[in-house]
């Protein structure tokens, strides 16, 4: 039986193999119909250019620390980590760039060559919109016509409610803006390595580079102002203790000068008891204020010690080399899917025919 069967299948493998012969007109026909129609589609399609920056983040605070501790403790500073920094996992950068006020900064930054003519990236993806495409215009006063009469109508009520500033509230436009940013930002991060690689594509290489520059400027900017939140926070509240304390410090001064002045020639008990007073509620004010200008110190050492370090690796410069379309590939695809459709249809064609003959009769 073993042997019956497989020359059953030598039989109809030998016997599709002739009918894909028979028909290889209609094969080459429909592949060649593909190729000329994947040609059409790779010339048409968009050139896209992709500008990457790589840059691996270093916090300041995990080296040189013993090294500062050191220097601080010359001048009577202990920098035994009374202040400890928020740190940010790069797992949780392209967390960041999701959010609303990421984008929405990235949208107003300048993305021009030129510094006299400042061009923000919202200007830039409004201006690439405003492009003439008959296809989209076909589409939207055809098929789309009914949303688009009911946008119109919704238009004023939009442009009102939106009107007022409100961070919480996204308008229509900017939602379409940040689905834009999405498409065209990318952010991987390499834990093996450590290191980060951003990259942007877009029809413009200048648009491309400028964008990248942009969105590394802000996302670094917001992982330093996070990391460092807490040690500023404690630099503020120093800075406002010491000069609270300054004002007494001067005030209980002058009046112990003043004192001592007024009573240059007088020997007396009464006199000595209220110098006395003087003076120590001067010291106690002397030390709190002397004390308080070691923590300022600290304070600021620390914040420079918090800060995060970001080495660029690879700086981003403008690309000459499109990254897309890949139109020999894409040629190839049409090519392959126009072949296995071919095929198909020669292969299914007659058992298709004879099912419909037994169920017709």
């Amino acid at each position: 039986m073993n042997k019956e069967e497989s020359q059953e299948d030598e039989i109809d493998l030998i016997a599709l193999i002739k009918q894909l012969w028979l028909s290889r007109m209609i094969t080459i026909k429909t592949t060649l119909g593909f190729l000329v129609l994947g040609v059409l589609v790779a010339l048409s399609s968009p050139t896209v250019y992709t500008a990457s920056s790589t840059f691996i983040p270093q916090s300041s605070s995990s080296g040189g620390s013993s090294s500062l501790s050191g220097v601080a403790s010359l001048v009577g500073i202990n920098l035994g980590g009374n202040v400890a920094g928020s740190e940010i996992p790069p797992s949780i950068y392209p967390r960041i760039m999701q959010s609303v006020s990421f984008k929405r900064e990235l949208l107003a930054a300048n993305i021009s060559a030129d510094k006299s003519s400042s061009k923000n990236l919202k200007k830039f993806l409004l201006e690439k919109n405003e492009g003439v495409n008959i296809v989209s215009i076909i589409k939207k006063y055809t098929i789309n016509l009914p949303f688009t009469i009911l946008a119109a109508i919704k238009g004023d009520s939009e442009k009102t409610a939106n009107s007022s500033v409100n961070l919480l509230v996204i308008s229509p436009e900017e939602e379409g803006l940040f689905k834009k940013i999405d498409g065209m930002l990318s952010l991987s991060v390499n834990t093996k390595e450590g290191f980060i690689t951003l990259s942007c594509s877009s029809r413009e290489a200048s648009g491309a580079a400028y964008t990248v520059k942009a969105a590394q400027f802000i996302l670094q900017k917001t992982v330093i102002d996070y990391k460092i939140k807490r040690a500023k926070e404690l630099l503020s509240f120093n800075k406002r203790e010491l000069a609270l304390k300054k004002i007494e410090f001067d005030s209980l001064q002058n009046k112990l000068a003043i004192f001592k002045d007024g009573n240059l020639n007088i020997i007396d008990a009464r006199f000595e008891n209220e110098l006395s007073r003087i003076e120590s509620e001067f010291q106690i004010v002397n030390a709190v204020y002397q004390e308080l200008n070691k923590q300022l110190e600290q304070s600021k050492l620390q914040v420079s010690k918090d800060t995060p370090i970001f080495s660029v690796i690879n700086p981003v410069t403008i690309p000459n080399i499109r990254s897309a379309p890949k139109r020999s590939l894409i040629v190839l695809i049409y090519g392959f899917i126009g072949f296995v459709l071919s095929c198909g249809f020669v292969l299914l064609k007659n058992p298709l025919k004879n099912i419909l003959k037994e169920i017709k009769a």
